[in-house]
C-alpha cells in the first residue's frame, strides 16, 4: 500500500513540474529556465515546511511518503537535495554543507555535459 502513495504523489507531482515550468515559460519570455528555478525554489519551499511539519508529529506517515517521495520527487529533487544541504547547515556541518554543494552543483553539470557527448557518440545522427 505504500508504494501507492509514492506513485500516486510522483505522478501528480510530475505533472504538476510540468505544467508550471510551461507556464512559466510563456509568461516570462526569457532565455534563463524561470521555470525549472521557480519550481526547484517552490519544492525546497514545500520540503522544508512538510519535513519540519513531519518531525512535530502533526502529519500522518502515509501522508509522508505521497508528499515528500511521491509528489516532490515527482515535482523536484532539487527539494531533496535542498532539504540535505540545509540540514548540514543546521547541525553545525559547514563543510559538509559546501562539499554537497560544490560536488553537486560541478560534478552534475560534468555529468550531463558528458551524457550529451556519450549519446552523440553512441546514436547516430538522423
Amino acid at each position: 500500500m505504500k508504494y501507492l502513495f509514492v506513485v500516486f504523489g510522483g505522478g501528480i507531482g510530475a505533472l504538476l513540474r510540468y505544467l508550471s515550468a510551461e507556464f512559466i515559460k510563456k509568461v516570462f519570455e526569457t532565455p534563463f529556465p524561470a521555470g525549472t528555478f521557480t519550481v526547484n525554489v517552490v519544492g525546497s519551499l514545500l520540503i522544508g515546511f512538510l519535513f519540519t511539519a513531519f518531525e512535530t508529529r502533526l502529519l500522518p506517515d502515509q501522508f509522508r511518503l505521497f508528499a515528500i517521495t511521491g509528489f516532490l520527487g515527482g515535482y523536484t529533487t532539487f527539494s531533496a537535495y535542498s532539504l540535505e544541504t540545509a540540514r548540514y547547515l543546521l547541525n553545525g556541518e559547514a563543510r559538509l554543507a559546501l562539499a554537497n554543494v560544490l560536488l553537486s552543483n560541478i560534478l552534475c553539470v560534468a555529468f550531463t555535459v558528458a551524457g550529451m557527448k556519450l549519446a552523440k557518440t553512441l546514436i547516430p545522427a538522423p
